[in-house]
């Protein structure tokens, strides 16, 4: 009997003891999703936009290491432990592909013959960090892969997260919309411009507190998506609070001519509708979305420029008018009246794929039509434009804002290092040096995040790379038809991943992809019931 009493003794100390480290490690992984989430994007010092992204790697860097001590910790906690507490779970399929990511690109790096260079302004490189401005090397991408770790196995879900999320976005949206209307009330553009920068660098490309345009673009997807899925699919209290972070992040994408942010919620929006028609209630939500993206589209060409949509005149934006309302009001409708979810809502993942198909093809002619110019139009233009042409086979080298001119050269440069790369964050050093200021600037990333890596880190990087995203997707995208927060983190995934096609990865906006790869695995993620847990 007394036998007995001991065992059971032992355990409920256990059981008392796991649920003790449980706590810290949900309190330490909620507090690393905190920091990304809200204190990375708004994180600024003293120098404001001088040397920007250097003091955000920084700031990574240091709580990174906070981070990681405080693993040690309960590591060590457990180990030494009596009795000991054991890992209760073997590394999933993801987890394996992202070990081998890592271990590729430790190879990569230390194989790499570009250790000792010097960038464009003859300072010297540290390999192990990156370029300088850039900080893409192995330091970084190993920390991105323990961020991935520590969410996937770690995390809880909680609305308060999600709640700091929408209101940082607010912040630097509004921040960012208010510099566009010449309100930089945090005179965050410098009053002097560094000799390395040509003449209204900053106040040109530099927004919000996230600098360069391109990581804006990168910023304001994430943002837009997340935040609008949050509205579409919770019945929180804060459903407006996202709405109105969606809505202003669209907006700054608009005014930022934020192109690979605009493809990546089109690729989202469009990835999703088997999740979005699942029931008139969502449906409901996704036009008042829509709507409010829309009007504000809207207003901001009618007051202050002018684009595809040809809108000049009040009378022009009638009809523009006109499908807000009508899309509000039905939206409004539907979310009142709606479902949660439909009886019959199991086999419309059929009829979502069809939609989608049907969409591609209607987008396929829309910019048939619409991308037509002139034959004599001495600057046509236009995303639209460069979508007919590259459909017809016409590919220029100017498209994209040059990216198809960078992609040609990196892809001729791509047999050099085919199999281990030339290393993290070294495609400055191995671009055409001939190429280097065709368009006057010179080229230290791809443009797109899968082709850098490519090139830097070789096939075996990318394939690797690859099969964790694939993984990752897999597992989510079954799950999520009955798992909310699933279905907003995927939406995230979906478009940010889009985005990276045109688009450079740096240690400011780049945490975020691998939060959602962390929650997408997250087996409490999977089992949470709605947004609000």
């Amino acid at each position: 009997m007394a036998k007995r009493t001991t065992t059971d003794l032992s355990e409920r100390r256990m059981v008392a003891m796991y649920s003790q480290v449980d706590k810290w490690q949900n309190r330490l992984a909620a507090t690393l999703v905190f920091m990304i989430f809200c204190l990375q994007p708004l994180y600024l010092n003293s120098d404001r936009y001088f040397r920007l992204t250097w003091h955000k790697f920084v700031f990574f860097i240091v709580y990174m290491i906070i981070v990681l001590i405080a693993v040690a910790v309960i590591w060590l906690s457990r180990i030494f432990n009596k009795p000991r507490l054991v890992i209760r779970e073997k590394p999933n399929l993801a987890e394996w592909a992202i070990l081998a990511f890592g271990l590729l690109a430790i190879i990569s790096a230390i194989i790499s013959p570009y250790k000792k260079m010097i960038d464009i302004r003859g300072l010297p490189v540290d390999w192990k960090i990156g370029l300088n401005e850039r900080y893409d090397g192995i330091v970084t991408q190993l920390m991105y892969i323990a961020i991935f770790f520590i969410v996937g196995r770690w995390y809880k879900p909680s609305e308060k997260q999600f709640i700091f999320f929408g209101i940082a976005a607010i912040i630097v949206a509004g921040i960012g919309i208010l510099q566009f209307y010449g309100m930089d009330f945090l005179k965050l553009w410098p009053n002097h411009i560094p000799e390395y920068h040509k003449e209204n660098y900053y106040d040109l490309v530099f927004r919000s507190t996230l600098g360069n345009t391109n990581i804006v673009s990168t910023y304001v997807c994430a943002a837009v998506i997340l935040c609008g899925f949050l509205y579409i699919k919770s019945n929180s209290n804060w459903k407006y609070l996202w709405l109105a972070a969606s809505s202003l992040n669209f907006w700054l994408m608009d005014l930022a001519d934020a192109d690979s942010g605009r493809v990546g919620v089109l690729a989202a929006m469009i990835f999703m509708i088997p999740y979005i028609i699942e029931s008139t209630k969502t449906m409901g939500k996704t036009l008042t979305l829509a709507a409010s993206w829309i009007s504000l589209y809207s207003l901001q060409k009618l007051l202050f420029d002018v684009n595809i949509i040809h809108i000049k005149t009040v009378n022009s934006l009638l009809p523009f008018a006109i499908a807000i309302v009508v899309m509000a009001a039905a939206g409004i409708l539907l979310d009142i009246k709606g479902k949660e979810r439909d009886k019959d809502a199991a086999p419309r993942w059929k009829i979502g794929l069809a939609l989608i198909v049907l969409i591609i093809l209607a987008g396929l002619g829309g910019a048939e039509i619409l991308g037509r110019r002139p034959a004599d139009d001495p600057n046509p233009g236009g995303i639209i434009y460069e979508v007919r042409e590259i459909l017809h086979g016409n590919i220029k080298d100017e498209f994209g804002t040059n990216r198809i001119f960078v992609w040609r050269q990196a892809m001729s440069i791509y047999s050099q290092n085919p199999i281990f790369g030339s290393g993290p964050d070294t495609f400055l050093f191995v671009f055409p040096i001939e190429a280097q200021w065709t368009y006057d600037e010179p080229y230290d990333k791809a443009h797109n995040e899968y082709l850098q890596l490519l090139i830097c880190q070789g096939i075996l990087g990318l394939l690797s790379y690859l099969f964790f995203i694939i993984t990752v997707a897999i597992k989510a995208i079954p799950k999520a038809f009955k798992n909310p927060l699933l279905t907003v983190v995927l939406a995230a995934f979906i478009g940010y991943l889009t985005q990276g096609f045109f688009n450079i990865s740096l240690p400011i906006t780049s945490q975020l992809l691998w939060v959602f790869a962390g929650m997408l695995v997250n087996k409490n993620v999977w089992a949470s019931d709605s947004i609000s847990e």
